[in-house]
Formats: C-alpha cells, structure tokens, sequence
C-alpha cells in the first residue's frame, strides 16, 4: 500500500506524546503528519492514509475495532488483569506475572500486607492510589474497585515495545531512577512527582525482563506502547504493573519510535 497522509488519532488532541510524535514523523517522512481529534466530523478517510491510534479508546468510527478494544482494555488496570488471567489459560506458554489483586477489600485485608487501593481504574502517574498498611480495613473514603497487593521492588523499569509484522520488538528500555537532589523519596510509588526519572545509562536488566515485557506486549494485542515493570531481587522475578499505549515520549525514546513508524510506513 502507499500511504499519503499520516493520521495520528490522540486519546486527547492535548497529548504531548501525540505532537510529538507528529513532529518528529514530519521530518522522517516525505507525507503530511496529521493530528486529528477523536471527535473531528471534518475528517474524510483516504484508503491511502496511515492512522496511528495513539491510546484512543473511543467510538471513532475510522479506527480499527482490533485497536479500540485492545486500548480499552489495557487502560483499565482491571480489565487488564483480567486478560492477563485468561490468557494463562490460553497461552500457558507466555504467562505475564502481576501482583496479586482482588476487587474485595476484605480479601485484601486478608492478605496482611501492604497493598493499595485504586480508585481510579483508567488513572496514570499514581493517580487515585490509596497507600494502606498490612491488616488495614478500607474505610469508605479509600473504598475501590481494584486493590493490588503490594509487592516490594528493587528496581522499576518502562520498556517499550513494536510490533514489526506478526513479530514483537523491543525498541528502549529504561529504568526508574532518584532524581539528584530530591529529598524523601517515595520508593512505593515511583512517579515524577515523587522524585523519580527514567534513565537508559547503567541500568540493570533482570533475566526476565525483556521476557516479561514481550509476554505483556503479546497478551494486550497493541502494536505498540510501554510495559511497566518491577523486579523483585528477593524472587529474582519481574512483574508487570501495566501497559500503557500512548506513553510519555521524547529525547532517545521519541526517536526510536519515530524510526519504527517511519519504516512502516514507508514498507507497508
């Protein structure tokens, strides 16, 4: 096929990531790089055109049902780890690890560990997680429906993925690390807000961390995003917190995805 236009369809037409991503495909690519909202009635689709679904979940009616439901599903933390779940039964052989989780708060008080109470299930960057001790009863202002069990990490990690045909590839990889004069660092929920980066300069890789991303990247059927992970050295495993399908990009991690859009589009 020879595309014309690209069209990159954001979850929001504010989404950093989106421009960016617009900016650096216009100077990969020798076609118009377009942004169009979820909402456009002006947009007229071209057989011609690339969309890009850049974590839109909505009822747009020019984006491919496979995408839609694929975002859909992995925005929700829940539906997310149902999926995982069901895909251990069908694909025993690319098993994705999560922490252990419940939608009854008091199986979690049962656990008698720390765990978090997510209130809200579509959130990103620690929105709506509630931070409770082991044995705590939920009260009704941190009632949820999703907890998760908390598991402890030595190191966190983003590692993103695309998929090049029927093939999953690995095209960055990066790790949570401490800002340099950021004091109180929170190590349970690392975010930006709470003093944490990612860098790809001297990082540690686990065993089973490409492993683990690629299993993930499989399971939630998008052709491309950032696995979130956690290794525990205790276990010498990782596992899987989510999988985002419009992440945060700029600088090296931009660029990567910029070279495997552009390649696509100029071989399909």
């Amino acid at each position: 096929m020879y595309h014309k236009r690209v069209i990159i369809v954001p979850y929001k037409f504010g989404s950093k990531g989106a421009k960016n991503l617009q900016g650096g495909l216009q100077a990969a690519v020798d076609i118009p790089v377009l942004l169009v909202s979820k909402k456009s009635t002006k947009y007229q689709p071209r057989w011609t055109d690339y969309v890009i679904n850049w974590g839109c979940s909505a009822d747009w009616p020019w984006i491919n049902m496979t995408d839609k439901h694929a975002n859909q599903t992995v925005v929700n933390k829940l539906d997310f780890f149902q999926q995982v779940g069901a895909a251990k039964i069908v694909w025993p052989n690319c098993p994705v690890n999560i922490p252990e989780w419940t939608t009854d708060p008091t199986i979690a008080v049962s656990w008698n560990k720390p765990f978090f109470a997510r209130q809200r299930l579509t959130g990103h960057s620690g929105e709506g997680i509630i931070e409770l001790q082991a044995g705590e009863e939920p009260a009704n202002a941190t009632k949820a429906p999703l907890y998760v069990q908390y598991k402890k990490k030595r190191h966190e990690y983003r590692v993103h993925f695309f998929k090049d045909g029927h093939t999953y590839t690995i095209i960055d990889v990066t790790q949570k690390k401490k800002r340099k004069g950021f004091e109180n660092v929170n190590t349970k929920i690392r975010n930006h807000v709470n003093g944490w980066v990612y860098a790809r300069e001297d990082i540690f890789k686990p065993e089973d961390l490409i492993t683990q991303a690629l299993n993930a990247a499989f399971v939630s059927n998008l052709d491309f995003g950032a696995v979130d992970l956690i290794w525990n050295e205790h276990e010498n495993k990782c596992y899987v917190l989510e999988v985002n399908s419009a992440p945060g990009i700029e600088g090296t991690t931009l660029q990567q995805y910029v070279t495997a859009f552009a390649k696509d589009i100029k071989n399909v």
